[in-house]
């Protein structure tokens, strides 16, 4: 992602990355830290409840209301992430709070777990999805800066600082006037 371009603007689009480090500013409340687009799901997975495999797989279910036949495994959870046709919008965005609670022990699994994300995004920015649809589909893990040094190696491209930016002094439009190179007759 260009660092010129805003989150807003980013998940509008199906491109990479599909999976995001966002550390959040002090107090600020998760969901107002993105906002999708008219039409997008916004989803909220809780991190404390994705210790293990085993909880990321219930609080996505719960999240993304998974149907019934959801096997509550890796495999299961690549292919719900590709469909989602029970929960039609034009993009999806997850919003993953308390990331550094995510499957903090075990590394491999949270490897695996990211990997499966970006599959997700890249399924969805490709059309290779079950409806053979095009849509942005981003996942943002969500950290204060106190709880970033949490997790050794996050994995997860980190996005340009949230605080809003300040405008610069208005300017008036400048015209450079060039002088004359005609010669006067009179």
């Amino acid at each position: 992602m260009a660092t010129r371009q805003t989150i807003q603007t980013h998940i509008q689009n199906a491109s990479a990355p599909w999976s995001s480090l966002l550390v959040a500013p002090p107090e600020t409340a998760v969901t107002s830290l993105v906002k999708p687009p008219a039409g997008c799901a916004l989803r909220i997975v809780h991190g404390k409840k994705c210790t293990t495999p085993t909880g990321v797989f219930e609080e996505f279910a719960r999240a993304l209301e998974f149907p019934d036949y959801f096997g509550h495994n890796w495999d299961a959870l690549e292919e719900c992430l590709a469909d989602l046709g029970w929960l039609p919008a034009k993009g999806y965005v997850i919003l993953i709070t308390e990331a550094q609670s995510v499957i903090p022990g075990d590394d491999e699994e949270y490897e695996t777990l990211l990997k499966i994300l970006n599959d997700a995004g890249e399924a969805w920015s490709k059309g290779q999805t079950a409806d053979e649809r095009r849509a942005p589909f981003h996942v943002f893990f969500v950290v204060s800066e106190q709880n970033k040094p949490k997790r050794k190696h996050w994995r997860l491209a980190e996005l340009p600082s949230l605080k809003p930016e300040t405008p610069g002094p208005k300017r008036g439009i400048r015209r450079s006037v060039k002088p004359s190179t005609r010669r006067r007759t009179s």
